[in-house]
């Protein structure tokens, strides 16, 4: 794990060592957090090259696994963020006569490369992140791994190009303006997260997931997957037989992400998936395994730490437990926009921060969460009411227009905050009924929240256009073995954007301000691709969410713990943070508006009144309000 970033003076009569040199050491510094253990740069001066590595050591922690690492046959060098969980097996199978100066997965990559080229690619299982120089061929090669768990940002702009695993290293680049993207922010008002490729900056891009980038001295030659998403036909014949085949699996994907030279632990909750995770972890060692949970003083319907502590005695793990009070809420808040050069609007960033702390604290440096299996397997309780109402809703959309707009402008004239109004506007405009992720602001509500200026700048735009690339890239998956519907879809979004955009980012940027690496063996490629191709009526079946995981992990857990009612992982922000959110809005909103003109402050503070009064549909709204105007004052002025 680490933190990595490049410059290619592609326009060569640009470059200037000494002071390409110091642009890499500042990327490098503001990296630090993501790699403690070293640091180095590497730079190619015909060319206009250099790289920079700050280093989380993992696997080979021996100077052997310095980076940016060279291939000293061909001058060849990388800067890699991430794991390679099958490095040993790529050794054996691929490079069985090559020799290598280190035990480290890096090299592998390396070796790789110059005996297949980008095709080697796909033969890399684990989370990554890299840029590579080709020596011979006189090319930067990056990519980033399917499922996205290592984050990868580019600008490229006027005959310069630049990459790194965080925005706040690029901001350093003296050729790179802090000028707001709207439409970016358009759609973080909708999702309240950043889809691919959209960062708040122009010019400063979000590398896709599963592909890879080839740039030459005519700018960017090649951006396209390596890897997209492959079903199969299962060639099952019973539930008995498709639950052990999954478990199977999924105890496959935990192994290799235990594959490392120092311990692992596991972020703990008690729940069904990161209890499952610990379960696996018990039966591949004899070695200790430190386990983490996070509890709120005094507010019990937002605890698991009973069942976190039943697994953790089960398991015999070594259990570490951090309460947080009202005091560390109130004081971290503020703080959160400096770790986010990418803005989240996630309450459950809170207690990541602070369990990713404990882990730190306690000397663990990798850990294991269940992250994704809800996506990919249906989890979530909106899933199950989704489910059942799709059916209307499709019935609804057949419906002539004329019928379906007078409803939609007679619910209007009732309440257009309303979630019935927001689905009645979408089948008004035969949209998609599910935007898994939209928890933000609807569509059709913005126009009150937006100032007027704002508004007439972003008039022509609609979120349903993200949604759409989605489901096209769904619909092209499609296979002839089975046809896919909408618990498919569901959980097609939920992992492209939900997993991927939110929780992948907010658990590597929280974990990584305290150099923790996590791991999520859900989203290994392989299981990903497996979930896809199991049918969807194992998923959802007799009102159980989740379904065939939990039969699968009966072999593990007791039904206390596979069959209780799913709790989520939640923060009593309302509760303890209301008033100083509320608060800060009210006396902020103003300058605010001044300064950046983008929402309508009366329409903010007729929100926060609703809220003030009990109105708690707008929670969301207005902790999404308050960590934007803390953002843009952090990271815009």
């Amino acid at each position: 794990m680490c933190g990595i970033s490049g410059l290619y003076y592609i326009n060569r009569s640009d470059f200037n060592e000494d002071e390409i040199r110091g642009q890499l050491r500042l990327m490098n510094d503001t990296l630090t957090h993501r790699g403690p253990d070293d640091n180095g740069l590497w730079m190619e001066n015909d060319f206009g090259v250099g790289f920079g590595q700050t280093r989380l050591s993992i696997i080979d922690l021996t100077d052997s696994g310095h980076q940016p690492m060279v291939d000293p046959s061909t001058g060849s060098s990388i800067s890699f963020n991430g794991e390679i969980f099958n490095y040993r097996e790529i050794k054996n199978q691929y490079l069985a006569s090559e020799r290598f100066n280190s035990s480290s997965d890096t090299e592998v990559i390396l070796k790789m490369y110059r005996k297949y080229g980008v095709e080697s690619i796909e033969y890399l299982d684990g989370m990554f992140a890299f840029g590579l120089w080709d020596n011979v061929k006189k090319e930067l090669i990056l990519s980033r791994d399917y499922s996205g768990k290592k984050p990868l940002y580019y600008a490229n702009l006027n005959g310069k190009f630049a990459f790194s695993s965080e925005i706040k290293a690029l901001l350093k680049l003296p050729w790179i303006m802090r000028e707001l993207d709207n439409e970016a922010l358009y759609h973080f008002l909708t999702f309240s997260s950043l889809p691919e490729p959209y960062t708040m900056f122009k010019g400063i891009s979000k590398f896709n997931p599963g592909h890879y980038m080839i740039i030459n001295s005519s700018g960017i030659k090649e951006y396209k997957p390596f890897k997209e998403l492959r079903l199969s036909k299962l060639n099952i014949t019973s539930e008995k037989e498709l639950s052990h085949d999954l478990i199977s699996r999924i105890e496959n994907a935990v192994q290799y992400r235990m594959v490392s030279d120092v311990p692992v632990g596991a972020f703990l909750s008690g729940g069904v998936d990161s209890s499952l995770m610990v379960a696996i972890m018990r039966e591949n060692t004899n070695e200790e395994i430190k386990t983490y949970s996070i509890g709120f003083e005094e507010q019990p319907g937002y605890n698991e730490l009973e069942y976190a502590r039943r697994i953790s005695k089960n398991y015999n793990t070594t259990h570490f437990e951090r309460i947080v009070k009202p005091k560390d809420l109130t004081e971290l808040l503020p703080k959160i926009v400096e770790i986010f050069d990418e803005p989240l609007s996630d309450t459950t960033s809170i207690p990541i921060y602070f369990i990713s702390e404990l882990a730190k604290q306690n000397d663990t440096k990798v850990i294991i969460t269940g992250d994704g299996a809800d996506e990919l397997f249906a989890g979530y309780s909106n899933f199950k009411k989704y489910d059942k109402l799709y059916l209307f809703y499709n019935i609804w959309k057949n419906f002539p227009i004329v019928m379906r707009k007078s409803l939609t402008q007679l619910y209007g004239l009732i309440s257009k905050s309303n979630p019935i109004y927001e689905l009645l506007y979408r089948a008004e405009n035969d949209q998609e009924f599910m935007w898994i992720g939209a928890n933000g602001f609807k569509e059709s509500t913005k126009q009150n929240l937006l100032s007027p200026g704002y508004y007439q700048a972003t008039k022509d735009l609609n979120s349903y256009s993200i949604v759409q690339k989605y489901l096209d890239s769904f619909s092209a998956s499609k296979t002839n073995d089975r046809n896919l519907d909408h618990i498919d879809w569901m959980c097609y979004m939920g992992y492209r954007l939900e997993d991927i955009n939110r929780y992948l980012f907010r658990s590597d940027r929280l974990a990584m301000a305290h150099s923790v690496e996590t791991r999520s063996p859900f989203l290994s490629k392989q299981l990903v691709d497996y979930s896809f191709s199991i049918p969807s009526n194992y998923k959802i079946r007799n009102g159980e969410a989740k379904y065939i995981l939990k039969k699968a992990a009966e072999k593990y857990l007791s039904d206390e713990i596979l069959y209780r009612k799913k709790q989520g992982f939640c923060v009593p922000i309302r509760e303890w943070g209301g008033l100083l959110i509320t608060d800060f809005i009210l006396d902020n909103i103003s300058n605010f508006e001044q300064d950046f003109n983008i929402f309508n402050s009366n329409e903010v503070r007729r929100q926060v009144k609703e809220l003030q009064n009990g109105n708690k549909n707008y929670t969301n709204n207005i902790w999404t309000i308050y960590l934007l105007i803390n953002w843009f004052n952090k990271w815009m002025k």
